[in-house]
């Protein structure tokens, strides 16, 4: 089928009528429609064998009056005639049968879904004046539309070696991307498991420093209790000390008032008043049982050796 403006042309294969007899013959119809192909309202047939030729002229009063007989619309109409005489339709049968001055029919069946009827549409040809020229003429459009064919398709196969080419370029960038991207993640994957591994020993340790410090209280309570044992004996022994140097430092304080004493006895002998009051003090007193092992006092010591005048008389403490 070759198109160009409004007219379209198609070979058929139809089965022509003679004498009783059929022959199959190959025709090329041309069919122009007016005022466009789109929306037609009226359309004229030119057909031709190669040798003989014949025309028809479908005017808008024809395809009135055929609507009206198939009680169809006039659209229905011209747009079934365009779908039959443009392009071939399986299971159609085209006829072409004689008739008298060597004039011929044309027709073929039009299946009505709606109605599920068969309508034949019958064109009467007239034969033409200059078979030549109707050839001639097909012939041209023929031609005419196949160089516009042969233009749309070559351009059509470059478009497509274009399309293959950008197709194959694109294809290689796609594999040199997936490559990359593979190396990247590789790349990516490898510092993530150096990461991961690190962290887990970091992790390991940690876990053993936590471990470590859940056992240290314990031994630290242990050191604890140890060292307030320790501490208390200390104390303990300080207190001990303590109580023994006070002892020590009664028994000096006790000896020096005795000395004393002896001193002021010796040098007021001849007085027996005098010395009365010191004798009784020291009946009073509680005898020494024991001598400290701390150092007398220097004074003290004088006062036994020489004989010196004693100075003062020290102060007699109260006993509690």
């Amino acid at each position: 089928m070759a198109g160009l403006d409004n007219g379209t042309c198609i070979r058929l294969e139809v089965l022509e009528e003679l004498d009783m007899s059929t022959v199959k013959r190959t025709l090329f119809v041309k069919s122009v429609w007016e005022p466009t192909r789109l929306s037609p309202t009226s359309f004229s047939l030119a057909i031709s064998d190669g040798h003989r030729a014949w025309t028809f002229e479908g005017s808008e009063t024809f395809v009135k009056k055929r609507a009206e007989v198939w009680d169809k619309n006039v659209s229905w109409v011209m747009d079934k005639l365009k779908l039959l005489l443009t392009v071939v339709q399986p299971g159609i049968a085209y006829h072409l049968t004689g008739m008298l001055d060597n004039h011929r029919k044309f027709s073929f069946e039009i299946q009505d879904m709606e109605t599920n009827l068969s309508l034949t549409a019958n064109f009467s040809l007239v034969d033409a004046s200059d078979p030549e020229i109707v050839t001639r003429d097909l012939l041209g459009f023929l031609l005419h539309g196949n160089e516009i064919l042969t233009v749309d398709y070559v351009k059509k196969c470059r478009s497509f070696d274009q399309v293959l080419a950008e197709n194959k370029a694109l294809s290689e960038q796609n594999k040199r991307f997936a490559h990359e991207k593979k190396q990247f993640e590789q790349a990516v994957y490898k510092k993530f498991v150096a990461v991961l591994n690190s962290k887990k020993i970091k992790l390991k340790e940690l876990k053993k420093e936590i471990e470590k410090w859940k056992i240290q209280p314990e031994s630290k309570v242990e050191r604890d209790d140890t060292t307030s044992s320790s501490s208390g004996e200390d104390e303990k022994e300080i207190d001990h000390q303590e109580v023994l140097r006070s002892s020590s430092n009664k028994s000096i304080r006790q000896r020096e008032d005795g000395s004393s004493g002896s001193l002021i006895g010796a040098s007021a002998f001849n007085d027996p008043d005098a010395t009365q009051p010191f004798l009784d003090e020291m009946e009073n007193k509680a005898r020494i049982t024991e001598f400290p092992n701390e150092d007398v006092p220097s004074n003290v010591v004088a006062a036994l050796l020489e004989d010196t005048s004693y100075t003062a008389l020290p102060r007699k403490r109260r006993r509690r």
